[in-house]
């Protein structure tokens, strides 16, 4: 696990990000904007195999698998992935945790 996406120069990614509401409001707001993200993604991103959203109570888990570092980069271009992040910084209680991983095959 790294917390540095540039460990990464090439070949599958796998992004994990663990979220942390300050409350079940702001987490069902947080999980509005992340599924707009995954619509997003679905449509426009062709590079992103996987996005997943889990929740328990005040807490999100997005499960990413991606084909490159250059695909993540993309993906933070998107203005779905903007308004998720700049509502993240009001809705939760610290910054998201993003954990990546290199696919094993």
């Amino acid at each position: 696990m790294s917390s540095d996406l540039s460990q990464f120069p090439s070949g599958r990614i796998i992004l994990n990000a663990h979220i942390d509401a300050v409350s079940i409001d702001a987490a069902n707001q947080l999980a509005q904007l992340i599924l707009a993200v995954k619509k997003n993604v679905e449509e426009a991103e062709p590079d992103c195999f996987t996005y997943r959203l889990s929740q328990f109570e005040t807490k999100l888990m997005v499960f990413e698998e991606y084909k490159d570092q250059k695909a993540i980069e993309f993906h933070r271009e998107s203005e779905a992935y903007k308004a998720f992040r700049a509502a993240a910084a009001t809705l939760t209680a610290k910054p998201p945790h993003i954990a990546y991983y290199r696919e094993l095959e």
